[in-house]
């Protein structure tokens, strides 16, 4: 899967490519900076971009930034960018969406993405309602109090189960949308289903709409871990995607159509479904996406959508 975002949008707002020379040109659209291979060979960095960003008078009413490439982010870590977004979060008095690290894998990798310590961003933007990053090495999100945060999405070929844990002890009232890739032990992934249970908590999580617990090894037990839990009812998307889901997951849906029946989507594309377990998931009551079958090279061999 190549990642890196080719939307025009982001948090509904028009994408604007930040230039020096021109400034923000509209403080309503989403502001992406990154730093291109050339730019970075001239001597040019991040930070400079973001002060430029941070020097012009409309910065002040923006209200969704992206982070795109830096200089080497395969060698260096996110965490002078995440500390100048902090020290300046008077400047950036709007923000409301910031999307870290929207990196092309032509760019570098997913898992080779340096991230860094997101701890202090949650005191520095109590009103921020979308926090979305890519890659996983070196991340931590500390201790996680967000009480307008609206969306979680971490992107990533492996995700370690502190941060895991990071996520389901936090305080987020009004998190509709969750979403985690949990990926490869080989980048980082070394979980199992019980790292996965304390996410379907519906008192940690009571305003929860879209649980999105994918690109995972172990998707047929997440698959049960759901069906089994009080959550379930309260979801409108569920998002079991970019795994490894075989017939034995999809039995347990097809044995649990009753708690499906209120959802407007149940996302299975990336799978390794038989043909005439595709037929009987289709035929379900509900939308239900089976796009991306994939076939075993090996018998038993499966892979996840995203890894390295």
């Amino acid at each position: 899967m190549t990642t890196g975002s080719d939307s025009r949008l982001f948090f509904g707002l028009e994408l604007e490519h930040f230039d020096k020379a021109k400034g923000i040109q509209s403080e309503s659209a989403a502001i992406r900076v990154e730093l291109d291979y050339d730019a970075a060979e001239d001597g040019e960095t991040i930070l400079a971009v973001l002060e430029a960003v941070a020097a012009d008078p409309k910065a002040k009413d923006i209200k969704a930034l992206i982070v795109g490439n830096w200089e080497e982010a395969y060698d260096y870590s996110v965490q002078p960018v995440v500390n100048f977004l902090v020290k300046n979060n008077d400047t950036f008095k709007s923000l409301k969406a910031l999307f870290v690290a929207d990196i092309y894998s032509d760019e570098c990798e997913i898992s080779w993405i340096q991230q860094g310590d997101y701890s202090a961003l949650w005191g520095a933007y109590p009103d921020l309602q979308h926090l979305q990053i890519r890659g996983s090495c070196g991340l931590s999100l500390g201790s996680i109090s967000a009480n307008s945060l609206e969306t979680l999405i971490l992107e990533t070929g492996g995700l370690g189960t502190e941060v895991v844990a990071q996520v389901a002890n936090a305080e987020y009232p009004k998190l509709e949308h969750l979403e985690l890739w949990f990926g490869d032990e080989e980048y980082g992934w070394d979980g199992s289903i019980e790292t996965v249970e304390p996410l379907v908590n519906s008192e940690k999580f009571p305003a929860l709409k879209y649980l999105g617990l994918k690109n995972s090894y172990i998707q047929d037990d997440i698959v049960s871990l759901v069906v089994g839990s009080d959550m379930l009812a309260q979801l409108t998307h569920l998002d079991l995607s970019m795994g490894t889901l075989s017939d034995a997951g999809a039995e347990t849906l097809l044995s649990n159509t009753d708690k499906l029946a209120h959802l407007q989507l149940l996302d299975l594309s990336h799978h390794y479904l038989s043909d005439s377990m595709v037929e009987k998931i289709s035929a379900l009551n509900i939308p239900v996406d089976v796009s991306d079958q994939q076939e075993e090279d090996e018998p038993g061999e499966r892979y996840v959508e995203v890894a390295e």
